[in-house]
């Protein structure tokens, strides 16, 4: 589920108290973030506001904070308004009623299989009839799991992953995540592993004796590619391993594909891997096609998450007509879809505003790393793909007779020793970045094997990428200077 189990005595009073169904109460006891994000855009920092919270808002948030850790990208915004005001039109006959019904606008269908073709270069020819448009990835995820999940059963997903995957399989679907685990398996050196074909495939296999022994029912693989949080993109051959094992189990394989377009050269990484979509692969070699599923969305290669549109592909024509009836329950505005298929169908948008996106990430990534570099914190530093950086703030939890910490030191049986301790600590240390004015994406929300990792967002203004960075260098500072005892 996508939180802890109510108790059974607290769950059955607040079914009592509300009139709710069992799933709903349920659901009762998971953390919602919007009334706190109300109050938080409240106080957004602005010229006129140079103290106020920067715009930068994360999946958890409390008011009056700064935050640097959702993966939005604002840097191209006025360059989406201006293209809406040139290209927007309004024709009630194809947006106003109810058209060709919930299922997807032939135009953004047929812009998409264009797109996929052009810049996922897909094996095959997509077809209209193997797309579904949804409510962002997120209702993608819902759709998909409901689908192809009873209540309970599961998809495995490696680690460290974006929380509110979380939300897409458990809410509504009741679906389930079984960790991928790495930093466990005989031979694992670093985070490099979780892009190794074999490493992957022991992980894989592990979390699904594991699920088993829990009377687990795994149905298949969650995977985002590029990752998120570490902003890298996976191997062909990894792929197809992945692929290889789901073909072995008879599971489905869930691509996520959301950062798709949102890669950039990182002169740090010359050997990096370039996005490779499974459309491109067709896995015809290594499992069923017809249990491969790609998701993909506007909000991020786009920079318009808001308008919340995404597209289902799938070559399964039962999964196809499965989610289609309850497609009229995630009806995407045709206005929004005429947006997409304008951008997507508009070379200038599709070409130059995509190359724009590479240089701008990567020119806010060399922000980000080289003071990141200049003041001695670590990162993964193999990225080149999304808006984040995953950081490694270990260094800040340790007790005083650790604060020789390298950044080549491995803390993995420290941590085990006293897992608790220091979560508390990763925790301790993010309320304090928080109160002092910054704050970053907590390495719990993302199923981090090891305490002290955060997620840092770079795709903002360079004035507040600057003020957000030396705040939080600023409390690191006193941090190390005081230490835990």
């Amino acid at each position: 589920m996508a939180g802890p189990l109510m108790p059974q005595e607290q769950l059955e009073e607040i079914m009592a108290n509300y009139g709710l169904s069992e799933r709903a109460a349920q659901n009762m006891s998971h953390f919602l973030p919007w009334d706190m994000l109300e109050e938080t855009r409240k106080s957004l920092r602005s010229p006129s506001n140079p103290d106020g919270v920067q715009v930068l808002i994360s999946v958890l948030l409390l008011s009056n904070n700064v935050f640097l850790g959702v993966a939005e990208n604002p840097l191209l915004y006025d360059d989406v308004v201006e293209f809406i005001k040139e290209n927007l039109y309004l024709n009630p006959d194809e947006q106003f009623g109810y058209g060709v019904g919930p299922r997807g606008a032939p135009r953004l269908k047929m812009a998409l299989a264009s797109f996929f073709k052009s810049n996922f270069h897909a094996k095959k020819p997509v077809l209209e009839k193997e797309m579904l448009i949804l409510p962002g990835v997120g209702g993608v995820t819902d759709a998909l799991v409901w689908a192809i999940c009873n209540e309970g059963e599961a998809l495995i997903i490696p680690v460290p992953f974006w929380s509110g995957i979380s939300q897409g399989v458990g809410e509504r679907a009741c679906g389930r995540l079984v960790p991928a685990t790495y930093e466990s398996l005989e031979g694992y050196k670093d985070a490099d592993d979780l892009f190794d074909p074999e490493m992957n495939r022991k992980a894989l296999e592990n979390a699904l004796d594991r699920a088993a022994k829990d009377n687990i029912k795994v149905r298949g693989v969650m995977l985002c590619n590029p990752h998120n949080p570490l902003g890298r993109c996976y191997p062909a051959e990894t792929l197809k391993e992945i692929a290889r094992f789901c073909g072995k189990h008879d599971l489905h394989l869930v691509c996520d594909e959301v950062f798709a377009m949102s890669t950039y050269e990182n002169p740090d990484f010359p050997a990096a891997v370039p996005f490779i979509s499974a459309l491109s692969l067709n896995f015809e070699d290594e499992m069923n096609p017809h249990k491969v599923h790609v998701a993909y969305g506007m909000g991020k290669d786009f920079c318009i998450g808001g308008f919340r549109c995404g597209v289902l592909h799938s070559r399964n024509e039962g999964l196809i007509t499965a989610v289609s009836t309850i497609s009229v329950l995630q009806w995407v505005p045709y206005i929004v879809q005429d947006i997409w298929a304008s951008m997507l169908l508009d070379d200038k948008m599709r070409v130059g505003f995509m190359e724009k996106n590479h240089r701008l990430l990567a020119e806010h990534s060399s922000i980000l790393t080289t003071f990141l570099k200049k003041h001695d914190i670590p990162f993964y530093a193999k990225i080149n793909a999304g808006m984040f950086a995953w950081v490694n703030l270990q260094r800040y939890i340790y007790d005083k007779s650790l604060q020789e910490y390298k950044p080549d030191f491995s803390a993995t049986e420290l941590f085990r020793s006293n897992y608790k301790l220091y979560r508390d600590r990763e925790l301790k240390l993010w309320e304090r970045l928080l109160a002092s004015g910054v704050g970053l994406g907590l390495g719990t929300w993302y199923s981090s094997e090891e305490p002290g990792w955060f997620r840092i967002s770079f795709t903002v203004a360079k004035d507040d990428l600057h003020i957000g960075l030396e705040r939080l260098v600023k409390v690191l500072g006193e941090v190390e200077a005081e230490g835990w005892t």
